[in-house]
């Protein structure tokens, strides 16, 4: 293959890369739009950044708070409450704040546009649900057209609930969903004996029958019928969260809200967000000159791919520590970019080798370059494994901060790792032949 085709054959990759990346980036902040004949929207990833109190307008509610029994307490309750809002709603930041002189809890949640059900109900939706007390209790009666409630029919109770999660299947082409309930050792012998598989039982919350479980013979499956696959998934986390949650033992009366709006911080991070990103593609293109292209767009990519993630799965974790997160994981994978280009550089500053020698001596997989190698992958190796450890903290802090660390690790170490190595060796038609014009010129 000669220099000219491998020219014109790396061009055209490249213009289809670029393509891609301008893509992905009008996408990333178009406002939202219908997709017709789909019934859906299209939520932007600037709109996905805004989704908690810190970032956009919210709803605080004042409720009255009532104990029922001698042993509940008000922390159980913030903590039940936050708990709630983080299994069903992906809400880890929001304030939930008990006032002990006036015996009230205030919750604050952001204020959702109730036209796109598939990224959030309205803030009313979320606040009564996260609220009620939630008892979930199974019933040995069986489930039928019009089911009642019998408290001498009640056969599993909270206690014998070990944990919650929700899984999605396909059924008739429409997406339902199912909360799956893992019993301790006593509730697994009450199933046993009391409850027959694969058998419609009646689940019910509060004394009020919601819908039917079944018993598999190793969990409870709690099941929805709707035809609607958002209302379905809405309901089955809430339950899965009542579950990990347990009961708030209270009773919580509405008192008033109010509306806080103008709130532009989301806005302010972009921008701060963006300064960063320019900064470092200025910097690449100064220090590297043509060679600064290949970083510069590749972690141009990256944070493309990041925000279009985000809004493809409705990120809803981004308050100001996955925004602080995300600066973090830039940050880290700038430095390893740079990391990467000095070496490439330090070889070609005096001329003295070809792009092809350069790029071998300083990117290449060789026995030389293995401590180099080995500093990037234990780096991002850590990082990733903080980012895990902080992502299991469920505090409205460390969640969110180990998220965007987790997505930050594996973007960075594709970008910098993989893609900097790949297209520093896909330009090399261009380099090369520069290289050696510059050397017969001398």
């Amino acid at each position: 293959m000669t220099v000219k085709t491998s020219k014109i054959l790396v061009s055209l990759v490249l213009c289809l890369c670029i393509a891609v990346t301008l893509t992905l980036g009008v996408f990333c902040f178009i406002p939202r739009f219908e997709l017709n004949g789909f019934g859906d929207y299209f939520q932007s990833a600037s709109a996905a950044v805004q989704k908690s109190g810190a970032f956009t307008d919210t709803v605080t509610a004042k409720y009255s708070l009532k104990l029922d029994e001698d042993d509940a307490t008000a922390q159980h309750v913030v903590d039940s409450i936050k708990t709630r809002l983080s299994k069903a709603y992906g809400y880890y930041g929001c304030d939930v704040v008990y006032d002990e002189a006036s015996q009230t809890v205030s919750v604050t949640v952001p204020v959702s546009d109730n036209t796109n059900t598939r990224v959030k109900p309205s803030a009313q939706t979320i606040l009564g649900t996260v609220i009620v007390d939630g008892n979930v209790e199974i019933l040995s009666s069986n489930y039928s057209s019009s089911p009642s409630y019998s408290a001498d029919s009640v056969v599993l109770s909270q206690e014998h609930f070990k944990r919650a999660s929700v899984r999605s299947y396909l059924n008739q082409d429409v997406t339902l969903y199912i909360c799956r309930v893992k019993l301790t050792s006593e509730g697994k012998d009450i199933a046993e004996s009391q409850l027959t598989e694969n058998t419609p039982y009646t689940c019910a919350i509060d004394g009020t029958v919601e819908t039917w479980v079944y018993w598999t013979g190793s969990e409870l499956q709690i099941t929805y019928a709707y035809n609607d696959e958002t209302t379905s998934a809405e309901h089955a986390n809430a339950m899965a969260a009542y579950v990990g949650s347990g009961a708030l033992n209270a009773t919580l009366t509405q008192e008033g809200s109010t509306v806080t709006t103008e709130n532009k911080l989301g806005w302010l991070y972009l921008l701060v967000f963006g300064l960063i990103v320019l900064g470092s593609i200025v910097f690449f293109v100064v220090r590297y000159k043509a060679l600064g292209l290949i970083p510069a767009f590749i972690q141009l990519l990256a944070v493309f791919v990041f925000l279009f993630f985000g809004a493809l799965v409705h990120l809803e974790l981004f308050n100001v520590a996955m925004g602080v997160g995300a600066i973090l994981a830039y940050l880290f994978a700038t430095f390893f970019s740079v990391f990467n280009f000095e070496r490439l550089r330090s070889y070609l500053v005096d001329g003295s080798k070809s792009y092809s020698a350069a790029r071998h001596y300083a990117l290449a997989f060789t026995r030389d370059n293995l401590k180099n190698i080995l500093i990037e992958v234990i780096a991002h190796v850590g990082l990733l494994v903080l980012g895990v450890i902080l992502w299991v903290i469920p505090t409205g802090f460390t969640a969110p901060l180990g998220n965007a660390l987790v997505y930050g690790a594996v973007l960075s170490f594709v970008a910098t790792f993989g893609l900097n190595r790949l297209f520093a060796r896909m330009v090399n038609p261009f380099f090369e032949a520069k290289s050696t014009k510059t050397k017969a010129s001398r």
